[in-house]
């Protein structure tokens, strides 16, 4: 910069930049630095829209997991409760028993982004799904919409069906092609279960899992009761399976084993301290072995 009077005695303030020879003016500096902002506006707005995006696709599938295990906890019978899962517009809880109770300090509570709300659009009804013991059926089939808070033709819709069901709308069939069936099914063994070691499940997978339960520890004190439930892993895949009893004495068994077709998708095989009871297809049909004794479906 330089500075000299002009004819009138005012100072004069020339300013200049020198690259290879060309000069930039003060108003081309501004449009280029004005013209970076505006890109860099532009791409900041962008990429915080993609990641509300990114954040509601990855609530749904958070709630879509969640529904699911309230389903498979409620199918097991787990601690011999049903389980359900309620929705508040900033977040949604897993919950054990019939009714949510906000105030149960076992409640599972999950909450939403600031950028994802949960929408109430059942007009007045619960805002509360639960799901039947055993069976893992639902009465509550009204849809869960999750939208952007800040823009709200941005939404994801997860359907539930009344089999208990739950996914995204368009990646679910509306109705069930498979058969809604709890694959309940009695065993009158003809002898007893009581002093047995060793519950032995088998599953068949690309890489076949034993599963070995001891049985101690799902009797009762008189061992007149067995109960066990729970949920193994094959393929990445769980697969849910309740065995107990319907009645026990020193001389008679009759066992139950629930096998949810929507929940089991490997073949089963079940023993009892190396006495075979029964073989389940991964479609669900059972065959009685030596020692299941009398079988019937429920």
């Amino acid at each position: 910069m330089f500075k000299y009077l002009n004819k009138k005695g005012f100072i004069q303030h020339h300013f200049f930049w020198e690259k290879n020879g060309a000069g930039f003016s003060l108003i081309e500096i501004l449009l280029v630095v004005a013209t970076i902002m505006i890109l860099a506006t532009a791409g900041l707005i962008s990429y915080r829209s993609f990641q509300k995006r990114l954040e509601l696709s990855t609530s749904v599938s958070d709630v879509i997991a969640t529904l699911q295990l309230a389903a498979e906890k409620t199918i097991s019978s787990e601690d011999n409760e049903q389980y359900g899962v309620h929705f508040e517009t900033g977040f949604y809880a897993l919950f054990k028993g019939f009714d949510w109770n906000p105030l149960d300090p076992e409640n599972e509570i999950t909450y939403f982004p600031t950028s994802v709300e949960y929408t109430d659009i059942w007009e007045g009804t619960s805002d509360t799904i639960a799901f039947d013991r055993l069976t893992g059926t639902t009465g509550h089939t009204e849809d869960v919409i999750l939208r952007l808070a800040d823009d709200h033709s941005e939404s994801r819709t997860i359907k539930i069906l009344p089999s208990g069901r739950v996914g995204l709308e368009g990646t679910i069939e509306l109705t069930d092609t498979r058969e809604v069936d709890s694959r309940h099914t009695h065993f009158d063994l003809g002898w007893s279960l009581q002093g047995s070691s060793d519950l032995e499940l088998h599953f068949d997978g690309t890489v076949d899992v034993d599963e070995v339960i001891t049985m101690a520890d799902y009797f009762d004190a008189g061992e007149t009761v067995f109960d066990w439930s729970g949920t193994v892993v094959v393929d990445g895949e769980s697969q849910v399976v309740r065995i107990h009893t319907h009645s026990l004495d020193e001389f008679d068994t009759v066992l139950c084993i629930h096998r949810d077709g929507r929940y089991n998708t490997k073949a089963l095989d079940v023993s009892v301290d190396g006495k075979d009871i029964v073989s389940f297809t991964a479609d669900g049909v059972a065959t009685v072995a030596v020692f299941g004794g009398d079988m019937t479906a429920q």
